[in-house]
């Protein structure tokens, strides 16, 4: 979504980026590759150190790093640790993070403090996560947020055998071979503006 549209209506000033619980750093390391170079500085976190390791590995030797390229810091945060105020950022985004409802409703608190300070903030969520109605009962109590909704947009379905702490007992995100004909997948997102609260 970020790469596929013009986000940064002033080419003089990079748009900062904070992914919430980056995992394996998919979405942050596709801002900082960004052709058009309209990000920066773009922070990853996770609550996991290893997930953090593991993306930092990903960006800097499998996905074309720069030598010297700097847009990209790596930071431990816990969404649910509300004690921990968000890091700046005009951008704030969470990809498939509502795996409990406690996540769920924490990442809808955290939306809300990024809306309040200003950001623009996009949730990305996969079928069936325990989360997302913990998440959209707590969202919904604010005002100006009373009846905000994902929006269903089409995706791919990742193919082979995931861990159901990843996809679900009853995921529907996974293709078990390259001949399952059925490769779509429905992506829940949600793009809110400041002015929403």
């Amino acid at each position: 979504m970020l790469l596929n549209e013009e986000t940064n209506d002033n080419p003089l000033k990079k748009l900062s980026v904070l992914e919430l619980g980056t995992g394996s750093g998919l979405v942050s390391i596709a801002c900082s590759m960004d052709p058009r170079e309209q990000y920066g500085p773009i922070i990853a976190t996770d609550y996991e150190p290893v997930a953090l390791e593991l993306a930092r590995y990903a960006y800097e030797r499998l996905n074309g790093y720069r030598e010297g390229a700097r847009n990209l810091s790596f930071e431990l945060f816990d969404i649910c640790d509300m004690s921990s105020p968000l890091p700046p950022a005009d951008i704030v985004v969470a990809a498939d993070v509502m795996y409990e409802p406690t996540t769920g409703a924490a990442t809808a608190k955290r939306v809300v403090e990024a809306l309040c300070r200003g950001s623009r903030v996009i949730v990305g969520d996969s079928p069936g996560r325990a989360g997302r109605p913990a998440f959209l009962k707590e969202l919904r109590k604010h005002p100006g947020l009373e009846s905000v909704d994902f929006v269903n947009t089409s995706g791919s379905k990742c193919i082979g055998e995931r861990h159901e702490l990843i996809c679900g007992k009853e995921s529907t995100s996974v293709r078990r071979d390259e001949h399952d004909d059925n490769g779509s997948l429905d992506i829940a997102v949600l793009d809110l503006l400041p002015q929403h609260v």
